[in-house]
């Protein structure tokens, strides 16, 4: 037996709550903001991306229990089912807390159960699977999994829930299929007991496998303000040569160096305000440019992965199938500038380069959010292995850079520094699913390196419903992905204007997530992945085109969408991959 192929399933619920925090950094709050002539305000309901929220928990929790009922039947067709067996599986994951075989109410094999499972608890079934609702033991919520086997015995497994109440946070809340509330956030304002609490208007999504009710309240989260798109304090320094930097600093003693990446200089004034630190730095006749240290936030032949046919329509809407028996992205490097990624990842320990860490400057590119390790499964995931997603380049190589903290959010030094060293250690192609509304001259440079250094830079065009320029989408030299659902329609969040280039799925994206687990996300940063992983293929089966070449590729051989030609939704349409993958080859 598979062990991974039974394991992974249970573990995608327990990253469901998780999928929740990091859509919350995905898609900004409905707050304008204001600073420096930048404003800002969201232009969607509130509650369309409730729904969208909840149905992504939705399709996570239906996933986990569609493939963990195909992998009792697994097992269930085993001659392996044994105490020693299931206790080697208890020993690897802790999330499961025991595994029995019984028959007439009489236990033929168990690990982990104190006493006999009680299988009086299962009140739900479908099919030959039956589930309990969440129980309460010792201050701690479980659940009871089981398949009935030909013989009349049934195979019962024994799941700890009470990581539902850390991967929900602040913005959703479960009901269990009597309509009682077993999972909502100690933090969050709701105080509800049961169903009939829930007031109108609060979109809900049911689970049909277990009859749960998920209710996403999105009022409830706390919108980032609009002084903190900035590190207050602190400015980015160009000076005009490494000469002067001994004279600026000497004139401006009172200033604290962070940082040193000459020519740029990430230096703090304690006690002074940010508009008074520019203002000062801004009259230096040794500088250059002086800006804020902007903070950035995150913005997914036919292969057997079994997740492949049943759920990655993403990857069968832009033609990859064909496009794949022309190469497999084999020779390209693919940098992912995020949270980092999972290193021991099932899907990406064998094929990940040596990264680095542009918040520490370390080579810990160690991923303690998702959202890069999301990321990087769209992109390049390990691909016809029998075992978990494909990715749109089978065999490209991934570089991580991690600029965004465990709360996905960064800072503009530390992004242009991140790039910096991709481009300096091997990236082909970048893909960076961050941005913020503020123009940034430090970051300007950085792209203008990579441009220049003919890497092949991928952007998300935002998350927020509007024709406001984000950045790094808007610079000229990158390529600025919309996102897409899967009726081909722009996604309802989905940025726009004239700096859009091109779109791609985006919306209930499945991919991988922290420990070795699996998970549905929506957003720009789900699209652009799968633009960053078709450029790897472009380069991969010809290594001789710019990334000029590569960019009209992408937009020449896209399916148009929207108004005829060009428009501002849509850029020049949806990437086809196929047809791409014959353009490079002429």
């Amino acid at each position: 037996m598979n062990v991974k192929r039974f394991i992974k399933p249970l573990l995608i619920i327990a990253a469901c709550a998780l999928v929740v925090v990091a859509a919350s950094y995905t898609f900004p709050t409905d707050e304008a903001t204001d600073y420096q002539g930048v404003s800002v305000k969201q232009q969607y309901d509130v509650h369309s991306m409730d729904r969208l929220l909840a149905s992504d928990l939705k399709q996570t929790t239906s996933l986990f229990i569609q493939q963990i009922n195909q992998q009792l039947e697994s097992w269930a067709d085993s001659s392996s089912m044994s105490t020693a067996s299931f206790q080697n599986e208890l020993n690897e994951h802790p999330h499961i807390t025991g595994f029995a075989r019984m028959k007439d109410d009489q236990v033929l094999e168990s690990a982990g159960f104190q006493g006999n499972p009680d299988v009086r608890k299962f009140d739900n079934s479908t099919g030959d699977h039956k589930y309990s609702d969440p129980y309460e033991r010792n201050g701690s919520q479980y659940m009871l999994l089981g398949k009935t086997l030909e013989d009349g015995s049934m195979i019962i497994g024994e799941v700890d829930l009470t990581f539902v109440q850390s991967f929900i946070k602040d913005i959703a809340s479960v009901a269990d299929a009597g309509g009682n509330f077993f999972a909502s956030s100690e933090n969050t304002d709701v105080e509800w007991k049961t169903m009939d609490d829930v007031p109108a208007g609060q979109h809900v999504e049911t689970v049909s496998e277990l009859g749960w009710k998920i209710v996403v309240h999105s009022e409830d989260q706390k919108p980032m303000k609009a002084a903190e798109h900035f590190h207050e304090s602190r400015a980015i320094v160009k000076l005009k040569s490494a000469n002067d930097a001994k004279k600026f600093f000497e004139a401006n003693d009172q200033l604290t160096i962070i940082e040193t990446n000459e020519p740029f200089y990430l230096v703090e004034k304690k006690d002074t305000s940010s508009e008074q630190l520019l203002n000062q730095l801004e009259g230096s006749p040794y500088v250059i440019y002086a800006e804020p240290d902007y903070r950035f936030a995150k913005q997914d032949a036919i292969p057997n992965d079994e997740f492949f046919e049943p759920y990655q329509w993403n990857l069968k809407q832009l033609d990859l199938e064909k496009a794949w028996n022309d190469t497999d992205g084999s020779g390209v490097t693919i940098a992912i500038i995020d949270t980092g990624i999972d290193p021991n990842h099932v899907e990406l320990k064998n094929k990940s380069e040596k990264g680095y860490n542009a918040i520490d400057d370390t080579e810990d590119a160690t991923d303690q959010h998702g959202h890069g390790t999301h990321v990087s499964g769209i992109a390049a995931a390990v691909t016809d292995n029998q075992d978990g997603i494909a990715g749109v380049s089978w065999n490209s190589k991934i570089l991580p850079i991690k600029v965004l903290d465990e709360n996905g959010e960064g800072s503009s030094y530390a992004v242009a520094k991140g790039l910096y060293w991709a481009v300096d250690n091997g990236a082909d192609v970048v893909n960076m699913s961050l941005g913020d509304y503020h123009d940034s001259k430090v970051l300007y440079d950085a792209i203008r390196y990579a441009y220049e250094k003919d890497v092949v830079i991928v952007t998300a065009s935002g998350n927020d419903n509007v024709g406001d320029a984000m950045y790094p989408a808007a610079y000229p030299e990158v390529l600025t992905v919309a996102a897409l659902d899967e009726s081909k329609d722009r996604a309802f969040y989905s940025n726009y204007g004239d700096h859009v280039d091109i779109a791609a799925p985006g919306t209930s994206i499945p991919s991988l997530f922290l420990d070795d687990q699996y998970v549905v996300m929506s957003g720009t940063s789900m699209a652009s992945p799968h633009v960053a992983g078709l450029c790897a293929l472009i380069r991969s089966v010809n290594p001789s085109l710019s990334n000029d070449e590569v960019y009209d590729i992408v937009r020449d051989t896209a399916t148009d969408l929207g108004a005829p030609g060009v428009d501002q939704y849509y850029g020049y349409g949806e990437i086809n991959a196929n047809a791409a993958i014959k353009q490079a080859k002429q």
